[in-house]
């Protein structure tokens, strides 16, 4: 029994590296200009959350925080999250 638990922990450890290595592999050919992608699988998701960060802007109708891209601006340059609140805020 024990030997079975052993046998099913180093299949466990086989696949994970096996993953790993592939993980690595993939970043350092699809990104060979970043630096530490080869070695790290994790600097590929760090990099791509970084620059996938946005500002964010709050409405002014209700208050509620979205990302810039979303807004909708009035004349004056208030920003609003829908063009229900930019009517409502202008009646």
């Amino acid at each position: 029994m024990k030997y079975l638990i052993w046998l099913v922990i180093a299949l466990a450890v086989v696949v994970w590296f096996q993953r790993a290595k592939k993980s690595m592999t993939a970043g350092a050919a699809s990104s060979p200009d970043r630096e530490g992608a080869g070695r790290n699988p994790f600097a590929r998701k760090r990099n791509d959350r970084q620059q996938q960060a946005e500002a964010m802007v709050q409405c002014t109708h209700c208050g509620i925080h979205f990302p810039a891209s979303e807004s909708v601006s009035s004349a004056s340059g208030a920003v609003f999250c829908s063009e229900e609140h930019l009517r409502l805020a202008s009646s």
